[in-house]
């Protein structure tokens, strides 16, 4: 059987421009003229600054434009590129990178320090993209729908601690202190000493507060925003990041990135999140699993903000039969025994709870099975119980069900593309600043993408071409 042979790699060829490699309809040519179409309201805005002032700010040795940093960021993420150092390595072997770049061979640490330095600028390019999305009918904007995914931290398993460990190490320092200043007369002879030692029980209990006030149980030495959060891998240092998508073509909408252990409370802020990059414009309906059940939030979105909320709530825990009456405001269990109204207070996560107490528990037949205090049985109702009770209701309704359902087939898409992009260790930078903006610019990456494929070249490029850009 005869064999396809290659040409011989010294052949002469009539030579072509760098144009002619890449392909018309090239995904490179898509994120080339979104950038230049975003970052050209900038520059005539600083070219307009520069006549007025007289000034010109450009001085000392030229620095690689931003918006071809962008341009190379952005092209890594789709196909799955997201080290610096590979990267580099693109601007020279990659003829679309050549092209994308105008041969332009930025190193790697040029490269990695453009996702650290330029965080609040990625932000305003993204809001300027999610505007051309919402103008040109890519978002909706009616229906949100929110997810969270846990990705593994930059961060080394050695040398973390909890907070007795924490403690622990303060007081064997604080020893090593006394030690040196008591035991030898002359302390200039271990001033050095003295003073590191002096700066490490600082460091330490600057680590055991910063426990504290994020609540969290373990102290990740090499980043320290983190958390040991459980993961499908385990128990590792991780990273919670929140994800909105638009209902109708699964773009991602707004994301954030925080060190909580599960999505308490996350409801309401990306909610807030996705209304701000969707131009203050309220969604329909926004739709989320039982993790975001929060029926303090549900209600405010719903009654402040008039938006539908499907949540799926939490199992009931029950334990006994009671009877509420609303004009005596007082429970009757099971055995026809009255609980009556004791006290009104918040809990740990200031939800605020009204306490019910029966007096009348001593013989009842089934107490032991009821409860174990010497005081009677206790009945909690929270002050707002009627509109959990109702949304529970609703929520059970077929309907409620189908929208919960739909969450499954919006939200898993691009978090999984994303995990899919990032690969087994998906962070490269530490610190949750810098975790965000990395998470954006892969966002942004999957949206270009996404609309790429929906659209086709020839149509997305007209879009683009038509649109009035504005740089956020």
């Amino acid at each position: 059987m005869s064999e396809i042979t290659p040409k011989s790699r010294y052949q002469a060829e009539i030579f072509s421009s760098l144009d002619d490699q890449v392909e018309q309809s090239s995904i490179a040519r898509i994120i080339d003229k979104v950038v230049d179409k975003i970052y050209q309201s900038e520059q005539a805005s600083n070219e307009k600054e520069k006549e007025v002032s007289g000034v010109d700010r450009q001085v000392g040795r030229p620095e690689y434009s931003k918006r071809d940093l962008l341009k190379l960021y952005l092209y890594g993420y789709i196909y799955r590129i997201k080290s610096s150092r590979r990267l580099e390595r693109e601007c020279g072997v990659n003829i679309e990178v050549m092209w994308l770049m105008g041969k332009l061979s930025p190193d790697h640490w040029t490269i990695s320090n453009f996702r650290k330095e330029n965080q609040e600028q990625i932000k305003q390019v993204i809001k300027s993209f999610n505007n051309f999305l919402l103008e040109s009918g890519y978002l909706e904007g009616k229906t949100i729908v929110i997810d969270g995914t846990k990705l593994k931290a930059n961060a080394s398993s050695r040398g973390n601690m909890n907070i007795d460990e924490l403690k622990e190490r303060a007081e064997q320092t604080d020893d090593k202190i006394t030690y040196y200043l008591e035991v030898f007369n002359k302390t200039d002879e271990y001033e050095e000493e003295i003073e590191e030692l002096q700066k490490e029980k600082k460091e330490l209990e600057r680590q055991i507060e910063q426990l504290k006030k994020e609540n969290k149980k373990v102290y990740v030495k090499t980043d320290p925003d983190s958390n040991i959060i459980k993961t499908k891998e385990g128990k590792q240092a991780a990273y919670n990041v929140q994800i909105s998508c638009d209902g109708k073509h699964k773009l991602i909408v707004a994301t954030d990135v925080n060190s909580q252990a599960n999505d308490f409370k996350q409801l309401k802020n990306m909610y807030e999140s996705s209304k701000k990059m969707l131009g203050d414009r309220k969604p329909e309906e926004v739709i989320a699993d039982a993790g975001y059940y929060v029926p303090e939030e549900i209600e405010q979105i719903e009654k402040e903000e008039k938006v539908s909320t499907y949540v799926a709530p939490l199992p009931e825990r029950k334990k006994g039969e009671f009877q509420y009456n609303t004009r005596k405001d007082q429970y009757t269990c099971q055995m026809g025994k009255v609980l009556v109204f004791e006290k009104e207070k918040k809990d740990v996560r200031g939800r605020s709870k009204r306490y019910y107490r029966s007096g009348q528990c001593k013989g009842c037949s089934i107490r032991k099975g009821c409860t174990s205090s010497d005081k009677g049985r206790i009945k909690i109702r929270y002050v707002n119980q009627d509109f959990r009770d109702s949304y529970r209701e609703r929520m059970m309704q077929k309907k409620s069900k189908e929208k919960i359902k739909l969450r499954k087939t919006i939200a898993e898409h691009p978090i999984g593309t994303i995990k899919l992009w990032l690969g087994k260790n998906p962070l490269l930078l530490r610190g949750k600043d810098k975790v965000k903006t990395e998470i954006r610019l892969v966002s942004l990456s999957y949206n270009l993408l996404r609309i790429f494929n929906i659209d086709g070249y020839e149509s997305l490029s007209n879009k683009i071409e038509n649109y009035d850009w504005k740089l956020a």
